[in-house]
């Protein structure tokens, strides 16, 4: 079996059309070796692929609408459909390329988070596996922050048995969130809180939903983070 090195998927980049690519050992945290074995048990690595979204269309983005009427914002839907899809292609392309080798793999596509519903919550994070991949922090919000793009990035998941080297993190990597509330203050269903010390995010998660269910596109945290971090 071929041995894959960090470089060799960093080459594949622009080939993937991704923008960020990350590895952590399965056995780093306790937790990702248990949610990873619920779809391959015998996953040495999880490779974390990430795609900017377009900062014009980010700053389309509102917290309210007219009934009935047409929303800019709503461009960030049609968008983001797009990046899922090259960030899907990426992984099951990227599958492919360790299954050839001999490695079992299991690609975890954008934007199919196996979610348990009865708590609103993924049975596999992808943000807290990028930080663990060396792609960024978490803010106050829940969201993954780069210090390339911000907030503004999709994520996408491969499971694999191919021993890969981890990514570092990045030379000083700071909490950009440190001293700052914006998101809290900006968002519109109360759902984002202070979090508790030692937390990095304390948010109502069914809050969110249900805002997000009465049909609006939202995402104004993210609108405001990039403002800050961008």
């Amino acid at each position: 079996m071929k041995r894959f090195e960090s470089q060799d998927l960093q080459d594949l980049k622009k080939k993937l059309q991704v923008d960020l690519i990350g590895v952590a050992a399965v056995d780093q945290s306790p937790e990702l070796k248990e949610r990873a074995a619920l779809f391959l048990p015998t996953a040495r690595s999880v490779v974390v692929f990430a795609k900017e979204t377009y900062k014009a269309v980010v700053a389309l983005l509102a917290p309210t609408k007219e009934a009935g009427a047409a929303e800019p914002g709503e461009v960030f839907t049609t968008h983001t459909a797009y990046i899922y899809g090259r960030l899907t292609r990426a992984v099951h392309e990227t599958a492919d390329l360790f299954l050839e080798e001999g490695y079992r793999s299991v690609p975890l596509s954008s934007p199919s988070l196996i979610t348990d519903e009865r708590f609103v919550q993924a049975l596999f994070s992808y943000k807290h596996a990028a930080v663990l991949a060396g792609l960024g922090t978490l803010g106050k919000h829940s969201l993954l922050i780069t210090p390339e793009f911000g907030p503004r990035v999709r994520l996408a998941c491969l499971l694999t048995e191919a021993p890969l080297e981890e990514t570092p993190p990045p030379p000083r990597l700071k909490n950009p969130c440190a001293r700052c509330q914006a998101c809290i203050k900006v968002c519109p269903a109360q759902a984002i809180r202070k979090p508790e010390p030692g937390q990095p995010y304390a948010i109502d998660r069914f809050a969110c939903r249900a805002y997000r269910q009465a049909g609006l596109v939202c995402s104004v945290c993210l609108k405001v983070c990039d403002k800050i971090t961008g």
